[in-house]
């Protein structure tokens, strides 16, 4: 996911109007919107600006690359990844004016920074949600957000998006929460967090419109524990030195307040052994509980164990992209063969996951730059998996430009790699060059048997013995 060059600054747009803002793709000599002609490029003081922030984004002197690949964890352990934005403040006064008469004076904090990128636990930072689902419905102070109100309780003119009333300490405009953070294992609100101070995103099982997600490992668990159980089982059934008289069976139970379910089914059912009857009495709601009873007596679970665990292995495997190839398990993978399938499968999967993230959680991170700095000429993206091997090395990118001069080739030098814009080339005549001759025969060596030219030849009609011989001539079949 994260490699060397990550993140990788590409252009935004090629040109924009510098009167209307209008960007292209192209150049363009006159702006299709107003008319105007200048025109201006992606700002390089800002992409300096970036890599700079990227290469420590917090005061634990982490790089982008190395928050986003320790965010990359929570996709599996919680299906979500949540990073806090800690931005500048600064209060702005803003006048409405009639007839040259002030008639409203109004405030609004606005961010000039960024301060820190820090990772924020997805467990106790919820995103807030209205009655109808909608991200948001909380309002509160940037500058003092001890207390908040909800938008019911506030008023909005003419649809406004933002209430009339303010802040009671500043009298500043008051912003929208976006999430909140709460006390571990509860809902107590501990801080508030606004919309565009928080970057999430969730990949595999997004809910909640894709501000939460499910962890993909959880249909993982009770597959491990059959496998975990399961070996536990031989090893004692295998011990020679186990008096135990171990069932054939064992039950495999998950789901909310399993314990305490199967625990007073077990008291009230006491005098009933289950392993003999062969079945457990549950007295509780299906929807709480679900249970799975395997079969591992002789013939099924010793003899039949090892097709069991196959099965259940390749579904984990499975479910991370990885085939059965890649662990060696070839049994019926198709063989060695199957290797460069598992090639292309991580591939895709790796280039699956570099569009999701760049969609979800980088263009947040650059709308987050727009809002700071008031434009964002730069997108950050990815190293393709298939094409980082076919990267110029710095010493190939100096031969290429050395190159270029002799040919006279226009090149430029954009991230490390060279650049060459459309233009005409003119092919060059080839130089003549002729291969070193070879030595003489030295006198008295014999010759190779062939004929010399008569004594009366013309020179001019001997072939020069300086020059290399003429091809012969083409035959048609």
């Amino acid at each position: 996911m994260y490699r060397n060059q990550f993140p990788v600054l590409t252009p935004a747009f090629t040109a924009r109007c510098t009167n209307c803002g209008t960007e292209y793709d192209e150049d363009r000599d006159v702006c299709e919107v107003c008319g105007e002609g200048d025109f201006e490029t992606p700002s390089r003081a800002q992409k300096e600006r970036l890599s700079k922030l990227f290469a420590s984004v917090n005061d634990d002197d982490q790089s982008l690359a190395s928050l986003m690949k320790y965010e990359e964890d929570y996709q599996s352990f919680n299906g979500v990844s949540t990073i806090l934005a800690r931005l500048e403040y600064q209060h702005v006064e803003s006048e409405t004016q009639v007839a040259g008469r002030t008639v409203e004076s109004a405030g609004r904090w606005e961010a000039t920074a960024i301060d820190e990128l820090v990772h924020a636990d997805p467990s106790r930072v919820r995103p807030v949600l209205d009655e109808q689902n909608r991200h948001g419905g909380w309002w509160t102070c940037p500058a003092h957000r001890e207390e908040y109100w909800e938008q019911d309780a506030l008023t909005f003119e003419g649809g406004a998006d933002h209430p009339v009333e303010v802040c009671p300490e500043c009298h500043a405009r008051l912003e929208e929460v976006g999430y909140a953070e709460v006390k571990h294992r509860s809902d107590d609100v501990e801080r508030l967090f606004l919309k565009h101070e928080v970057i999430d995103w969730a990949r595999h099982f997004p809910i909640l419109n894709g501000l939460d997600g499910r962890s993909p490992i959880l249909p993982l668990i009770k597959l491990q524990a059959i496998l975990q159980w399961s070996r536990n089982y031989e090893l004692q059934y295998l011990n020679p030195q186990n008096d135990q008289q171990l069932p054939d069976k064992f039950l495999v139970a998950y789901g909310e307040n399993v314990r305490e379910s199967l625990r007073a089914s077990l008291e009230d059912n006491e005098k009933k052994n289950p392993w003999e009857e062969g079945r457990l009495m549950y007295d509780g709601s299906p929807d709480d509980v679900e249970i799975d009873i395997l079969d591992l007596s002789t013939s099924a679970g010793i003899n039949g164990r090892e097709p069991m665990v196959e099965r259940l292995m390749s579904q984990i495997r499975a479910m991370f992209g990885v085939s059965d190839a890649f662990e060696n398990e070839l049994s019926d993978a198709g063989g060695l063969n199957a290797e460069g399938t598992q090639v292309e499968i991580t591939n895709g999967a790796v280039a699956s996951a570099h569009q999701d993230t760049q969609d979800k959680a980088l263009d947040t991170l650059c709308q987050l730059i727009e809002r700071v700095e008031g434009h964002c000429d730069w997108e950050l993206a990815y190293v393709a998996p298939e094409s980082e091997g076919e990267s110029l090395t710095p010493l190939e990118v100096l031969q290429g430009i050395e190159k270029a001069q002799q040919t006279g080739t226009a090149v430029a030098v954009e991230d490390g790699q060279l650049q060459i814009p459309d233009q005409e080339i003119t092919p060059m005549d080839p130089e003549t060059t002729t291969p070193e001759d070879e030595p003489p025969p030295e006198d008295g060596d014999p010759d190779d048997g062939a004929a010399g030219p008569p004594d009366g030849a013309d020179a001019e009609n001997s072939p020069d013995p300086n020059q290399p011989a003429s091809d012969p001539p083409d035959t048609q079949p």
